[in-house]
Formats: structure tokens, C-alpha cells, sequence
């Protein structure tokens, strides 16, 4: 009778303790930022005319990057990667580095990291890449970025028989 209701009361506890951890657990998962990538235009105002860009110029390509989360994040940097291999590394300006919220930035990708990516999307064709953001504070946040004009640019050239350069 004593073990049954040692037995009885041990599960109970083991049970709450159970039950409690996996709320805290969800919980917290729940609360944590959640980033999104999404490629985008950059608008017509802020380019500069494509026979006066040098490498660092603003491309018309951008990222934007929206947290779903409940959380601000604040993110230092970001890096796109397909199949391992880093693609480009992009480093966030102090203005839009925190992303609070329902809120979104937009990162301009420069001529050379537009040019890059286009160079891989052409060697290797994938539609989508690996993201990985870091926060300040030292944290990791992995995410897909769909690629499609990069990848469309790179079926028109073969279809173009452009020869691809192999290293």
C-alpha cells in the first residue's frame, strides 16, 4: 500500500515536472524572432546610373528581411550560402540593424555581391539559398532565400549557349 502511493506520488511529480518543461519549452520557442527572407527591387530613386556603378554601388537587387517573431532581433550580419560554399556575406548598417516585430529591412546587395551570386546561381543552378543570420549578441538564425531572377538570368544563358567559365 505505502509503494503504491509512493509510486503514485513520484509519477505525479515526474508528470507536473513533464507537463511544466515542454510549456516552457513551447513557450519560449513561441516567443523567440522568427526571420524571413524575401529577394527585392531596389526602387528607381536610390540607383545610380548602371554606366557610372563601380562595385560598391547600390545593385537593384535587395533582401528584404521581416521578423515574424515576438522578439526584436538584432542582427549584425548575414551570409547567403548553396550546397556549404559562402555565396556573399552581407553586414548590416547601424540604422536597420534592430528589426523589431511584424517589422522589416531592406538590405541593398552591392554590384559586386549581386555580381557574385549571379556568377554561382550560373555554376551551380539553384533557385534558393541558405541563410544564416547572426545577432549581436551572438545568436544564430538559419533561413531560405528564394533566387529566382538570378536563376532565370542563368537558364537564359545557357539557352543564350553562353559558355559557363569552370574554375
Amino acid at each position: 500500500m505505502l509503494s503504491d502511493a509512493i509510486i503514485a506520488i513520484v509519477s505525479a511529480l515526474v508528470g507536473t515536472f513533464a507537463g511544466w518543461f515542454l510549456t516552457e519549452r513551447s513557450t519560449s520557442r513561441r516567443e523567440r524572432p522568427k526571420l524571413c527572407f524575401q529577394m527585392t527591387v531596389t526602387p528607381e530613386a536610390e540607383l545610380t546610373e548602371k554606366e557610372l556603378r563601380t562595385k560598391t554601388s547600390a545593385s537593384e537587387h535587395g533582401i528584404e528581411i521581416f521578423n515574424v517573431g515576438k522578439t526584436p532581433f538584432i542582427l549584425e550580419r548575414f551570409s547567403l550560402y548553396d550546397s556549404g560554399k559562402l555565396l556573399v556575406d552581407c553586414f548590416m548598417d547601424e540604422v536597420n540593424r534592430v528589426i523589431l516585430p511584424s517589422q522589416n529591412v531592406v538590405y541593398t546587395l552591392m554590384e559586386q555581391d549581386a555580381d557574385a551570386l549571379q556568377y554561382h546561381c550560373n555554376q551551380h543552378r539553384f533557385e534558393q539559398c541558405n541563410v544564416i543570420a547572426y545577432s549581436v549578441d551572438g545568436k544564430i538564425f538559419k533561413g531560405r532565400l528564394e533566387t529566382p531572377l538570378f536563376a532565370l538570368r542563368a537558364d537564359f544563358h545557357d539557352s543564350m549557349g553562353i559558355v559557363r567559365e569552370e574554375k
